[in-house]
């Protein structure tokens, strides 16, 4: 019989493959999984600098990916969500302290909440995406790019962790 184990260890050994699955993982959590990144790193902990330096490109590149497309669904979906709102008032005002918020945190904010290890970026990402008024409060540009040093600082972040906590550098 055969050992999945083995052949998932055997698959995320190799750096280009490890890449790939995670990008992938990375697009997929950004856009319809709610659960943390830090579940693909786990496996890049042993895997010394080839598989750190694969998963912090892997997420940081997907995480870019998954924002774009993120992004442009929000831009769609922004003026349903603007004429729904004139249904209710109270919506409606929701709608304003929501746009307001997003407004004022800007890049920032969304770098900060995209930074914090074991976060989900699902939600996030379509916050940030849905209360981006007419994509004006942050463009689309610095949302992808946002994105894209969050997921950096998101592996180093996790790596570090993993060392303070686990006593266990990269590679061992």
């Amino acid at each position: 019989m055969v050992d999945l184990l083995q052949i998932l260890q055997d698959l995320v050994s190799n750096p280009i493959v490890f890449f790939l699955l995670v990008f992938l993982f990375s697009i997929a959590v950004a856009i319809i999984l709610p659960i943390p990144i830090e579940v693909a790193l786990v496996f890049a902990l042993a895997g010394g600098t080839a598989l750190f330096t694969a998963a912090l490109l892997a997420v940081a590149s997907g995480k870019a990916v998954g924002a774009w497309l993120v992004f442009l669904l929000g831009v769609k979906v922004e003026g349903a969500i603007h004429r729904w709102s004139t249904r209710s008032k109270v919506f409606a005002k929701i709608l304003v302290a929501l746009e307001k918020f997003v407004r004022w945190t800007g890049a920032f904010g969304l770098y900060v909440l995209l930074s914090i290890p074991f976060m989900s970026d699902t939600a996030v990402l379509y916050f940030y995406a849905l209360f981006n008024k007419n994509g004006k409060a942050i463009d689309q540009r610095n949302f992808i790019l946002t994105n894209f040093l969050a997921g950096i600082s998101r592996v180093a972040a996790f790596f570090i962790l993993a060392i303070v906590f686990l006593g266990l550098p990269p590679g061992c």
